[in-house]
């Protein structure tokens, strides 16, 4: 698959929090990093990594803005930025708040992808924070 198209694939995916997509295009010992989660891996984190986004959102799109692409030591790194608008459901916690009302809005982001073999064998998401602090605090 060619690598814009995988990583269309993800967001994809990430927008339906379709698990099957996620399958086909990760690596069986996929490493997923996120700010202020656990590492997920493997089959087992991948559905960790699933679960834990649909049970915080309950609407988001994203749009690739930028893609960066380079090889290193046999694999491609893609750099990808995005911004999204998210929907925080009702009683989920955000930092130290637990939300009340639902809430939208828009985050922006980087997503680096390490490529092999067609799969996605590690993904890093770096976004901020604050904002979705902030307006949990607003919202509870």
């Amino acid at each position: 698959m060619e690598h814009t198209a995988l990583i269309e694939k993800y967001f994809k995916a990430r927008e339906t929090s379709d698990e099957k997509i996620f399958f086909e295009i990760f690596d069986n010992d996929i490493e997923i990093y996120n700010v202020h989660f656990p590492m997920y891996k493997g089959r087992k984190g991948v559905k960790e990594y699933n679960n834990d986004f649909k049970k915080r959102i309950s609407q988001c799109s994203f749009q690739v803005i930028n893609i960066m692409e380079k090889e290193m030591d046999n694999k491609k790194i893609i750099l990808a930025e995005w911004k999204a608008s998210l929907t925080y459901r009702a009683g989920v916690l955000v930092g130290d708040s637990t939300v009340k009302k639902p809430f939208t809005f828009e985050l922006r982001g980087v997503n680096r992808f390490d490529i092999a073999q067609g799969k996605i064998t590690c993904l890093r998401i770096y976004h901020e924070t604050t904002t979705a602090a902030r307006l949990a605090k607003e919202n509870s």
